[in-house]
């Protein structure tokens, strides 16, 4: 199993979540649901683009790379799911208050 590529693939994720994350703060009324949208989306297109990869992967016959990228697209799918979470809880959290 090659280490680099999941590595490679979870700093791209902390990458996309840093820059939602600071984009929440432009937001006047607090950003959780930004952040989860579009983590939502952006893990969701991450992990797409993972299977997709596996299956072009499968179909050229190279079987341990297409293992390589589909354990890639399970962990990053369940750790993308917690960031999206946590994000939107952090974003909650330091909102500040909220006018009406």
């Amino acid at each position: 199993m090659d280490f680099k590529f999941l590595r490679t693939n979870l700093i791209i994720l902390l990458v996309y979540a840093v820059i939602v994350q600071l984009l929440s703060l432009a937001e006047r009324n607090g950003g959780a649901m930004l952040v989860m949208v579009f983590m939502m989306i952006a893990v969701a297109i991450h992990v797409g683009v993972l299977l997709l990869g596996a299956l072009v992967k499968l179909i050229v016959g190279d079987r341990g790379a297409a293992g390589m990228w589909l354990l890639s697209a399970v962990i990053l799918g369940v750790v993308g799911f917690g960031t999206c979470w946590a994000g939107g809880t952090l974003a909650e959290t330091y909102s500040g208050p909220t006018h009406f």
